[in-house]
């Protein structure tokens, strides 16, 4: 069965959660996670294609399910193409803190976040144009009950606010993912392979030249 045709028989109201890294991604994850709701932390670790993207939405038994990636934003193009019914989630922060946050929680060197992050915004402004609707979260209003219930709200609307549970979370706060399931190989995410994800674009380039073209 096509990829196509799996999504158009899911049953399920899918969602995704996008930002770049460092603006409190993995504690979304878990604030989506409740009662009739499940979402993925950084799932594109554990998947190679989007058809097994589509086989962790099949097996959950939850009405709404989610998936909460910075990664998935380089695929943007794609995730909307498969996905132009789902709801997003942008969580936004000035890029000079994610950044400093980036290099002092990774120990990595500001030449690989500069590119890292470069391309992190170029695929935030290509989001804007083309999903025509989306909501956002600055990180400045990340831990007010009314910015939260927004989001809530836009993201599960059948499920009420747990004004007990997110007063638990917020004394909870997640520094970064620790994971103890090793990456796969070949996985969709690109994480610290910056050729790859540079070559993401450059394939998305091509499929929209030669799709216009052939039309």
């Amino acid at each position: 069965m096509q990829i196509e045709d799996r999504i158009a028989k899911l049953d399920k109201e899918v969602f995704f959660i996008l930002s770049t890294a460092r603006c409190r991604s993995s504690w979304f994850a878990n604030f989506f996670t409740y009662k009739d709701s499940f979402c993925y932390n950084e799932e594109s670790r554990y998947i190679k294609n989007w058809d097994e993207l589509v086989d962790r939405i099949e097996s959950r038994p939850e009405k709404y399910v989610g998936f909460e990636d910075p990664e998935l934003l380089h695929h943007i193009e794609t995730l909307y193409k498969l996905f132009p019914k789902a709801k997003y989630l942008l969580l936004q922060r000035d890029r000079g803190d994610s950044e400093r946050s980036f290099i002092k929680m990774f120990k990595v060197d500001e030449e690989y976040t500069r590119r890292k992050f470069t391309r992190w915004y170029m695929d935030i402004q290509k989001f804007k144009c083309i999903i025509p609707e989306y909501e956002t979260i600055d990180f400045e209003m990340m831990e007010r009950e009314g910015a939260l219930k927004w989001v809530w709200k836009y993201i599960l609307p059948d499920v009420p606010f747990d004004i007990d549970r997110w007063n638990l979370l917020t004394e909870l706060p997640i520094s970064q993912t620790i994971s103890k399931r090793r990456h796969i190989d070949n996985c969709l995410g690109t994480f610290a392979d910056l050729d790859k994800m540079d070559k993401i674009g450059m394939d998305n380039y091509m499929f929209n030249y030669y799709e216009k073209n052939d039309g």
